[in-house]
C-alpha cells in the first residue's frame, strides 16, 4: 500500500492496534527514509519478570521511495500474547480527549460543578463511557492542571513585585508593603519567591 505521509501510515496503524487490542510504539530511523511500527511489547525484556517486554514479533515497517510517497514494506501480524480489544481504552496510546470535551471539562470546573459530576456529564454527551476516549483519571488531570496554574488574590500583584523591580530598595518597599496589605507574613510560597529574588 502507498501512503503521503508516515502519520497517515501511523493513524491507520493506530486505529487497527486500537480495534485488535494492543498498543504501539513508533520509530523513524535518522535518515528518515526508513520508519518501523511495532507491538509495545516488542522491545527486550531487562530483567526476567518482565511482562510488558517478551519480545512481541508483531510490527510493520516502512519505506519512504525518492517521490516522497510511503510504502509498506514487510507486515508481521502474529502475537506472542493475548489481545483484548475491550481493554485497549486503557492503553496509554489510544487514550484522548478531544478539544470540545477539554473545554466541557474546563467550563464545568469554572462554573463549580463536582469533579464526579462534571466527569458524568461528559459521559452522558458522549452517549457511553467507553466511548468517551479516555479514564476518568485523564479528566481529572486536566482539571487538577487548570486549577494548579490558576492564579490565586494576589498571586499576579506579588509575582510582579518580584521580578518587575529594578532596583532593589524599590522591591524592600514594595514587598513589605504586600505582604502587610494581604496579612502574607508567614506564607512559605512568598518566602520562597523572595529568597528566589536575592539569589
Amino acid at each position: 500500500m502507498i501512503y503521503d505521509s508516515f502519520d497517515s501510515i501511523f493513524n491507520a496503524y493506530q486505529e487497527y492496534t486500537r480495534q485488535t487490542g494492543f498498543s504501539v510504539l513508533k520509530r523513524v530511523l535518522k535518515s528518515s527514509k526508513y520508519a518501523f511500527m511495532a507491538c509495545n511489547k516488542s522491545r527486550v525484556p531487562i530483567t526476567q519478570k518482565s511482562s510488558q517486554r517478551i519480545r512481541c514479533p508483531a510490527r510493520l515497517n516502512a519505506i519512504r521511495k525518492d517521490d516522497g510517497l510511503w510504502v509498506i514494506s514487510k507486515t508481521v501480524t502474529e502475537h506472542n500474547h493475548d489481545l483484548d480489544p475491550t481493554m485497549s481504552i486503557l492503553m496509554p496510546t489510544h487514550r484522548k480527549i478531544d478539544v470540545h470535551m477539554k473545554r466541557l471539562l474546563k467550563a464545568n470546573d469554572i462554573a463549580d460543578i463536582r469533579l464526579s459530576k462534571n466527569i458524568c456529564l461528559c459521559e452522558v454527551q458522549a452517549g457511553d463511557p467507553d466511548k468517551i476516549g479516555c479514564i476518568p483519571r485523564d479528566c481529572r488531570n486536566i482539571i487538577d492542571d487548570r486549577r494548579r496554574f490558576r492564579l490565586g488574590v494576589g498571586d499576579v500583584e506579588a509575582i510582579r513585585i518580584v521580578y518587575d523591580n529594578i532596583t532593589i530598595s524599590n522591591c524592600e518597599t514594595r514587598w513589605a508593603d504586600f505582604l502587610v496589605n494581604y496579612g502574607m507574613q508567614n506564607n512559605t510560597w512568598l518566602q520562597g519567591l523572595y529568597d528566589e529574588k536575592e539569589n
